[in-house]
């Protein structure tokens, strides 16, 4: 089922490492001055990252729950921006937007894959698939920034 095969997916970039480490894999145990660091100033710091991917996967909840969602950042640099008080909360935030929308795809009927959602009228299914492909992308930025910061134990995948 098309269903089954885009949570597998959603999986291997959120939470379980396969050809490649997945997302929650690649910030674990990150202090909060690793999440910080950037190799020059044109560059997304992990921390970033983490808070641009938390943005667009809860917009993607938003609206494939039917919800007219408005996103509060002017444009996307913006939602790179940090959002909570400490990099563990904004770790926290992404843990749980990931942990509900892995749910909500769990509990959806294989039909939601079939409706259309704004603002581009793609299909779920193809909304889903891209969210999947958007998070394993930048599960690879982080993870080329903790091996550049020299943060990275190869033994934990990816060497």
């Amino acid at each position: 089922m098309l269903k089954d095969t885009l949570l597998q997916q959603f999986s291997v970039c959120y939470d379980r490492d396969e050809w490649f480490v997945a997302v929650k894999n690649a910030v674990a145990d990150i202090t909060a001055e690793q999440a910080e660091w950037k190799p020059d100033a044109s560059q997304h710091s992990i921390r970033e990252l983490i808070n641009h991917l938390s943005h667009d996967v809860n917009a993607f909840l938003q609206r494939f729950q039917g919800m007219d969602y408005r996103s509060t950042a002017a444009n996307n640099d913006e939602t790179f921006s940090a959002v909570g008080e400490s990099w563990e909360a904004d770790l926290d935030r992404f843990d749980k937007i990931m942990t509900r929308c892995g749910q909500i795809l769990q509990d959806a009927d294989e039909s939601m894959l079939d409706q259309r959602m704004p603002p581009r009228n793609e299909h779920a299914r193809i909304e889903i698939a891209n969210m999947n492909a958007h998070n394993a992308y930048h599960g690879g930025q982080i993870l080329l920034l903790r091996k550049l910061q020299g943060a990275w134990n190869p033994s934990q995948g990816v060497s």
